[in-house]
C-alpha cells in the first residue's frame, strides 16, 4: 500500500498521562518559559493532514483559536453528526483512508490522540514517534497509549532536553515482520 509518511507528535507526563482523568490538559504549560516551541513550528509546517479521534478533537476545539489553520484535518468518529467547518468527519478503515490522502497528494500525516495514536499503531500505520515528556508527574489520567493487542519497535533517532525540564524523544518505528 502506497500511503503518506504517518508522525505521531505528543506530550506526556513523566508518568505516561496525556491528560487529567477529565481530558484536561492545563498541566502542559508546566514548566514552560519564554517563547520555546519545542520544534512545533517545524512539525506542523511540514505536515499536510491532521487525523485526531473524537476526545482530542473535543478538547482542541474549545481552544480559543483553531491551531490548524491551512491544514487539511480529519476528527475519527462513529458518534460525532458534525464537526466545525475546517474539519470533516471520517468513519471507516485507516489503511483505506491513507491511501486515500496519498492519491489526494498528502505526504506527512499528524495522527494526534492516544487512542487514534493507539490504533495507528496497532495497525503498523506510523513511521516515527515524537514524543515530548513533561517533568510532572500526574499519578492519575489519560494514558498516552491504550492497551494493544501487539508490540511494536522503535529505534531511538534522537533525543533532547530543555530548561524547562522537558525531554523530546524522536523515535522511528521499525516495521518488521517479528512485532507479536
Amino acid at each position: 500500500m502506497q500511503r503518506p509518511k504517518v508522525s505521531i507528535y505528543i506530550a506526556a507526563s513523566i508518568d505516561g498521562y496525556i491528560a487529567r482523568p477529565d481530558g484536561n490538559i492545563d498541566w502542559l504549560l508546566y514548566g514552560h518559559s519564554g517563547d520555546e516551541d519545542y520544534g512545533y513550528k517545524s512539525f506542523i509546517s511540514s505536515i499536510d493532514v491532521v487525523i485526531m479521534g473524537k476526545n482530542t478533537y473535543e478538547v482542541v476545539n474549545n481552544f480559543d483559536t483553531w491551531g490548524y489553520t491551512g491544514k487539511r484535518v480529519i476528527i475519527l468518529s462513529s458518534s460525532l453528526r458534525e464537526v466545525r467547518p475546517e474539519a470533516e468527519l471520517y468513519n471507516g478503515s485507516l489503511n483505506e483512508l491513507l491511501e486515500r490522502l496519498y492519491k489526494e497528494g498528502a505526504k506527512h500525516i499528524w495522527v494526534d490522540g492516544g487512542i487514534t495514536a493507539s490504533n495507528f499503531l496497532e495497525q503498523g500505520l506510523v513511521d516515527e514517534l515524537i514524543i515530548s515528556v513533561i517533568a510532572k508527574i500526574l499519578g492519575s489520567g489519560i494514558p498516552l497509549f491504550k492497551l494493544m493487542s501487539k508490540e511494536t519497535n522503535c529505534g531511538l533517532i534522537a533525543s533532547k532536553s530543555y530548561p524547562s525540564g522537558l525531554v523530546q524523544l524522536h523515535y522511528k518505528v521499525i516495521h518488521d515482520n517479528n512485532n507479536k
